[in-house]
């Protein structure tokens, strides 16, 4: 490839706008969904006595949330200007857990919410779970774009360009026994 994409500041740039941009429209679309989401009681029976429960919004809306928050500050930590993969120093690997905490969060929060559609827990005629889908359909991609990234973050950081040091360390002529013997 003549061009090396790991390395291009525009595509990454690219894909971090397409990552904003989706994480904003999942915090709309799932911050509606869990706003008219109505909760219901459900009347429990067990063999030691009967209860009401009241179910409320899942969990899973809720780590769709999650997703989309961290996303945007994924994204606003991978365009901070001075940080490059290029120093291979602490920060670089830092940017490395950043990307695979989304790509991994991202993967099981639109599993987790489109397995509750359908379902008990956002029946067909509830209001908000017709928006769920748009989310599901949007944390996947947003899934992807995390995947490309990911890719290439990891490529960067352990195969790319290495700089070297302002100081090495410099190597002892003398061997650990005339050392020893010296200080003796």
């Amino acid at each position: 490839m003549a061009m090396n994409i790991a390395t291009n500041r525009t595509v990454d740039f690219a894909l971090r706008a397409l990552q904003l941009i989706f994480a904003i429209v999942i915090l709309g679309i799932d911050g509606y969904a869990i706003h008219v989401y109505r909760g219901h009681t459900v009347y429990v029976h067990f063999v030691y006595g009967n209860f009401y429960a009241y179910q409320g919004v899942p969990d899973a809306w809720s780590f769709l949330l999650f997703c989309a928050a961290w996303t945007v500050l994924s994204v606003i930590f991978h365009l901070i200007p001075g940080i490059s993969y290029t120093d291979h120093g602490v920060i670089d690997y830092i940017g490395v857990a950043v990307e695979a905490v989304a790509l991994l969060s991202w993967l099981a929060g639109f599993v987790a919410v489109s397995v509750n559609i359908g379902s008990n827990a956002c029946p067909a005629e509830e209001n908000g779970c017709g928006t769920l889908i748009a989310g599901t359909v949007f944390g996947a991609v947003e899934w992807l774009l995390f995947m490309i990234t990911a890719a290439l973050t990891i490529k960067l950081v352990f195969k790319g360009p290495r700089r070297s040091r302002a100081s090495k360390p410099e190597k002892s002529s003398t061997s650990p026994a005339t050392a020893m013997a010296s200080a003796a």
